[in-house]
């Protein structure tokens, strides 16, 4: 804002120090913005690597139990992710054999460990907050295809996050372009003065 002011202030009284501050503040920030892109660009395979291993260790490490409403806040933001992303795990359920097989709630206590599931009630279709306890057995014990959710979560919030790629960039280039305007006209305006 105090630097728009600054351009106006020297637009407007032709006065050539105050232009040329100004000029080097929107070139300094125009730099930040190519900067921005570079790393936008060269982080999102980065984090899409990173982002998958993290994800598969919290699973592993603190998937206990396929309710909503057990003692552990990360078990249950998982079981609120499936059903509210549709979709359940780290990576597509593709069988009996996924993601959910050395979490603690198959490995240590839980419906899995019991053999009764296979996939957590929260990952069946069409289920919400008051309907997965009653999820059918085909979803849950015999994983048949079409009764859950196959997708999973990396890929589906790789999906939406990358949808808002597109938007952010549009307006930090059509930013870079009203900068880009704005030094122009004021070295032109301080060329002309002098």
């Amino acid at each position: 804002m105090a630097c728009n002011c600054e351009g106006i202030i020297g637009i407007a009284f032709l006065i050539t120090n105050i232009l040329l501050s100004y000029t080097i503040i929107i070139a300094g920030v125009f730099v930040i913005h190519i900067i921005f892109i570079a790393l936008w660009y060269t982080m999102i395979n980065k984090v899409d690597g990173e982002l998958k291993n993290k994800l598969i260790v919290s699973l592993k490490e603190n998937f206990i139990e396929d309710t909503v409403t057990n003692l552990d806040p990360i078990s249950n933001a998982w079981n609120h992710m499936f059903m509210t992303l549709d979709c359940c795990g780290v990576n597509p359920v593709e069988s009996t054999s996924n993601d959910f097989d050395h979490t603690p709630w198959c490995t240590t206590v839980g419906s899995c460990q019991d053999n009764t599931s296979q996939i957590p009630r929260t990952c069946c279709i069409d289920v919400n907050g008051m309907t997965y306890p009653s999820a059918p057995n085909a979803c849950h014990a015999n994983v048949t295809s079409g009764t859950y959710n196959a997708k999973g979560c990396f890929e589906v919030l790789k999906k939406k996050l990358l949808s808002q790629s597109p938007g952010s960039i549009g307006v930090v280039i059509t930013i870079m372009l009203i900068e880009i305007i704005n030094v122009t006209l004021a070295v032109a305006i301080g060329c002309h003065k002098d």
